[in-house]
This record gives structure tokens, C-alpha cells and sequence, in this order.
């Protein structure tokens, strides 16, 4: 296991006198600091960033990637919190350079880090000694795969299409019961957003639901089936199955009026163009005539997102496979500069707003 690293702004780090760092440190300006983090991180690795309103968010997207090292978060001013003890217990400490000197936070969190590096040497875990199956039917594997996914408090993600000329909304969730041996049922609850659990009791018309959760380097997907919906919580029942996910990412489908265009040029040949599937932070799924794109080789390719520049950057053939219309579908994992991403970060929200105001505003 490699030592644990802190993550730390530079604004903070600069304000700490952090010069000669005592502890294996990553310094950098916030948004890329957060970016290559949930890239790069190992799940022990401390974060140390300034306070901000939507940091709550930080945290669900930590427990989506399997990072669940310390957060310290540098409040300037006076920011009460009222569940501090329960973000205390998750990990998370407030911490405000006006009320402790600058030596006693930096012994703090070399204190962390140390800690958190002696857990790594002295307790492995359990996640990298029991790897779990990407595909299984075995009912018993099945139960223990979500039990690691509900002790860990995991992010589930969700998806429904409503109807096949709609575009598939997407939920995250946790799993936060497990009850039955013979016939297991699975409560989930804390969605976002919220609106999903109404929409979908009310015009899913129990439609399963496609599922999928990451457990270490593990990304395993599966379906569910509905039982009931009460308060808000969608009790669904055990799936019989669970299959390795390649997409590790939340994923959006485009609007059919404002496509996305790929451009992707070929080790030998002109420039393919063609209208995407379905994106991600991390990848794109596309369908195309052009089939001699190869599994494993990474191309350089430009994006069009509406109402944006081209971006450029790099797409690796994550899957690739033909279909009954002599199209070929491919998968792909991108790579874009962190000043690129935001623009599809940016786009994928306001495309996840318009698909829930669509369902939302329609009678089915």
C-alpha cells in the first residue's frame, strides 16, 4: 500500500507557510486539486480545502470512488455547523485558522497522515484481500457484495428510462436496509434527486431499474426489481445477478435536437464524425458505421458540445461490438485537459435538469 498523500489547495497551503512540506503533500489551485483527487487518489489520502456551500457534494462523489480518507475543511470566519459531530464521525473536521496557530494545524494533519499510513501498513483492506467476482448468479456472493456496498455507505446509482422515446434519468442512492435470507429485499433511500422516487412510483410503472456500484477498483452493475414505495424510499428486491460495469462515470443521454458531434481521426484514413449515444465524465458511447477503430488504441478526437468550442483531447476503444444494422458500437474512455472537462461537467448537470423537467411536465 503506498504511503497516504494530502491533498491541499494552494491558497491554504501558502496561508499554512507550507514551504518544506513535513508529509508527502500534492499542492495545486482548487479546481484542478479536486479534479486529478478523485482521479489519482488512494482511498486513504487526507483533503485539505477551503470552505465552500456545496461541499456536501465533495463528500458523495469521495464515497462514489471509494475515498473515505480524512477532510479537513479551513473555514475562515465563523461557520457553525450544526451536525458537526455527525460529519465528525464521518471523518470530516472544521477547521479555522483564527482560532489555532498555524504549527498546531500543520502537526495536525501530519498527524493524520501518519495515522492513516500505519493503518495502511499495519490493517489491509478488506477490499484488496477479498476482491469480489464482476460477474456472479451465486445468491450468497450476491448478498455479500451489497452488504460491503450498505456497511460502506456507498453511492448507488440508478437509471429508468419512463418511456422508450424519453431519455433515461439517472438517481443516485444509498442502500440503507437488508432483510431476508430466502427472499432479500434492499430499502434505498437518500436519493438525488429527490424527485426521482415520486416520478418513478408514478409513471415508471415498476419498469426495472438499472443499477450500478463501485467497490474498490471493482465497478459491478445490476437490475431491480420494484416491490413498493414508501416515504420516499423504493424498497426493491435482491438481484439475481451482478456483472462487471465498464462506466465508471454518471452519464447523460444527449437531446436528439442538440446532438453532441464526435470527430475522431483514424491511424490511417480521413477524420469520422458521428453523433454520440451518451456521455460522461469519463467516457462516451457512440454508434457507427466506420468499424476499424480498434479495441485497446487511443486516438486523438475533438468533441462539439452545444453552444461550445470545440474541445480536443484523447479517446482510448474501451468496447467495441457490431450490432444487427452492420453498425458498429463502441465504448470509450476520454481524456480531456481539466479547463475542457468542466465544459462537460457543466453540460452533463444541465442535461440531467432538462431530462427531470421533461418528466417531471409529462402525463404518461
Amino acid at each position: 500500500m503506498k504511503e497516504s498523500r494530502v491533498w491541499i489547495s494552494s491558497d491554504i497551503a501558502k496561508d499554512l507557510g507550507l514551504t518544506d512540506s513535513p508529509f508527502p503533500a500534492k499542492i495545486m489551485e482548487l479546481k484542478d486539486l479536486l479534479y486529478i483527487f478523485f482521479r489519482d487518489a488512494q482511498p486513504r489520502d487526507i483533503l485539505v480545502i477551503p470552505f465552500m456551500r456545496e461541499y456536501t457534494k465533495i463528500l458523495e462523489h469521495m464515497k462514489d470512488r471509494g475515498l473515505f480518507g480524512p477532510v479537513i475543511i479551513y473555514s475562515q470566519g465563523d461557520v457553525f455547523m450544526m451536525n458537526a459531530m455527525d460529519l465528525a464521525r464521518q471523518g470530516v473536521v472544521f477547521i479555522d485558522p483564527q482560532r489555532f496557530p498555524r504549527p498546531m494545524i500543520l502537526g495536525f494533519i501530519t498527524f493524520l497522515q501518519r495515522t492513516q499510513s500505519r493503518h495502511d501498513t499495519e490493517e489491509p483492506l478488506e477490499q484488496e484481500t477479498r476482491p469480489f467476482k464482476p460477474t456472479t448468479k451465486d445468491p450468497d456472493e450476491i448478498r455479500k457484495v451489497f452488504k460491503e456496498v450498505m456497511r460502506k455507505r456507498l453511492r448507488v446509482y440508478i437509471s429508468c428510462q419512463f418511456r422508450d422515446d424519453l431519455p433515461t434519468l439517472t438517481a443516485t442512492c444509498e442502500i440503507i436496509e437488508m432483510a431476508g435470507e430466502v427472499e432479500t429485499r434492499l430499502v434505498l433511500d437518500k436519493f438525488n434527486p429527490k424527485e426521482f422516487v415520486g416520478l418513478y412510483t408514478t409513471k415508471g410503472n415498476k419498469k426495472p431499474l438499472s443499477g450500478y456500484a463501485s467497490i474498490g477498483e471493482a465497478n459491478l452493475g445490476f437490475t431491480l426489481n420494484m416491490i413498493h414505495s414508501v416515504g420516499g424510499r423504493i424498497s426493491v428486491y435482491l438481484p439475481s445477478s451482478i456483472y462487471e460495469q465498464k462506466r465508471k462515470s454518471f452519464r447523460v443521454e444527449p437531446d436528439p435536437k442538440e446532438p453532441i458531434t464526435l470527430y475522431i481521426k483514424p491511424a490511417h484514413g480521413p477524420t469520422q464524425n458521428s453523433s454520440i449515444r451518451d456521455i460522461s465524465e469519463g467516457g462516451i458511447g457512440l454508434s457507427m458505421a466506420y468499424s476499424n477503430l480498434e479495441k485497446g488504441k487511443t486516438y486523438s478526437i475533438a468533441l462539439k458540445l452545444p453552444r461550445t468550442e470545440l474541445i480536443l483531447g484523447d479517446a482510448k476503444i474501451a468496447f467495441k461490438n457490431a450490432d444487427q444494422e452492420m453498425h458498429v458500437n463502441y465504448g470509450m474512455s476520454i481524456d480531456f485537459h481539466a479547463s475542457d472537462l468542466r465544459y462537460i461537467r457543466t453540460y452533463i448537470f444541465k442535461r440531467q435538469a432538462g431530462i427531470l423537467a421533461s418528466i417531471r411536465d409529462l402525463s404518461i
